[in-house]
């Protein structure tokens, strides 16, 4: 592990908290949808619709604040941004329609890029290959309490409150994270490092990143996959409260399950890089996801009837899923050498993409049937299998290939 300053030791575990309370915001309001849609005369497509603005949000500014933190330094793009989270999460508390629902969702998807560009790269900056790779893993594993427990925290304020506490409450806990960020989060980029804002180079950077084809390719892998687990977190509350009428707290539960699965995928990733390398975690994640999938297609085609066997399906999918997710964030950082800003913004902008795309996608397939969503999460993870095999051939023949 690189020399790190001191104060940073607890920088990891804050920023996965902050990062715990801005994902909060897109899963613990999860079982409080059908009452927005009442409040706020909004139609199950709009009510998705709040779910896709906010990764819109988050895919369109990660470029503008990459180049920020190249310049002007990991904390104040960190920290500006979430201060902005805050405000634009009150907003969403006092929202009277849609519009004034749907603008401030952008606004906080929007500032998940000033945390995962300022606060993550930091992490890659502070530590090396396979140090980075268990931190991210841990990392990954607590940050995935938010949709693992949002929805049932989401559903017991509702059994005191109305939806518009879960976003106070959201407000006030990000309050608390950024003041103590404040405190504890390290400056990565020295002086020297800066990057002056010049609109061509930042372009060129951009571009270098863009027509790299390792990075495209393990982009684009991992980018399927997170669709395909978006496909579940966007549509799961409404397949389960509102067309298998099962109750909010109940779903709060069968969300738990499924992210606890990628906790345990996560912490099991430390104890395999012992002795395996990132690749081989990527290959073994990536089949238990596509057969955990393919399963749940089958049992939803056969036995549609047989819901649970459907859950089953999706949680092992989120163990395959967890397994792969660490080591390649790290690939695919690796796999070039532009300024630390820049590869980061340009990993969150697919990765988010892939959120929008694979929210609006499973909008307009999902049918009201565990079928339907079973078939998307399935398509998905075959995609992300074939840009596998794609990336092996491509790294087997590279050494024949002339220098």
């Amino acid at each position: 592990m690189k020399s790190i300053p001191r104060v940073s030791a607890l920088f990891p575990l804050l920023l996965v908290i902050y990062e715990i309370s801005i994902y909060l915001s897109n899963d613990m309001y999860l079982p409080a949808l059908p009452d927005m849609m009442h409040d706020l005369s909004l139609s199950a497509t709009h009510a998705q619709l709040t779910i896709t603005m906010w990764f819109l949000g988050s895919a369109i500014t990660p470029l503008f604040v990459g180049a920020l933190a190249d310049r002007y330094g990991r904390r104040p793009v960190l920290l500006i941004g979430g201060l902005i989270y805050i405000i634009s999460t009150i907003l969403c508390a006092v929202a009277i329609n849609e519009y004034s629902l749907l603008f401030p969702r952008i606004i906080e998807g929007a500032m998940v890029a000033t945390m995962m560009v300022g606060g993550y790269a930091c992490i890659h900056e502070l530590y090396d290959h396979k140090e980075a790779i268990r931190v991210l893993a841990i990392m990954g594993a607590v940050s995935v309490l938010a949709p693992a427990f949002g929805p049932l925290l989401g559903a017991i304020i509702l059994l005191f409150g109305n939806w518009r506490w879960i976003f106070w409450i959201i407000a006030i806990f990000s309050t608390t994270m950024i003041i103590a960020l404040y405190y504890f989060m390290p400056e990565t980029l020295t002086p020297e490092k800066q990057r002056p804002l010049h609109f061509k180079q930042i372009l060129h950077n951009y571009w270098e990143v863009l027509a790299n084809k390792q990075f495209l390719l393990l982009m684009a892998i991992l980018g399927f996959n997170f669709a395909g687990f978006i496909g579940w977190v966007t549509t799961g509350p409404l397949l389960v409260i509102d067309s298998l009428r099962f109750s909010t707290l109940a779903f709060g539960w069968m969300q738990a399950s499924v992210f606890i699965a990628y906790i345990i995928g996560s912490t099991l990733v430390n104890y395999l890089l012992k002795t395996k390398e990132a690749n081989h975690l990527v290959y073994a994640g990536l089949i238990i996801a596509l057969l955990s999938a393919l399963a749940g297609w089958a049992c939803t085609t056969i036995f549609p009837q047989q819901f649970y066997l459907f859950l089953l399906s999706v949680i092992t999918y989120s163990f395959g899923s967890a397994l792969c997710f660490a080591p390649l964030n790290r690939l695919i950082i690796e796999t070039s050498q532009q300024p630390m800003g820049i590869r980061v913004a340009m990993f969150t902008t697919g990765l988010m993409g892939a959120g929008v795309v694979g929210s609006a996608v499973t909008s307009v397939i999902y049918n009201g049937t565990s079928a339907s969503l079973a078939m998307i999460m399935s398509v998905c993870v075959m995609a992300s299998c074939l840009l596998q095999f794609i990336q092996h051939c491509t790294i087997k023949d590279q050494p024949n290939r002339p220098a």
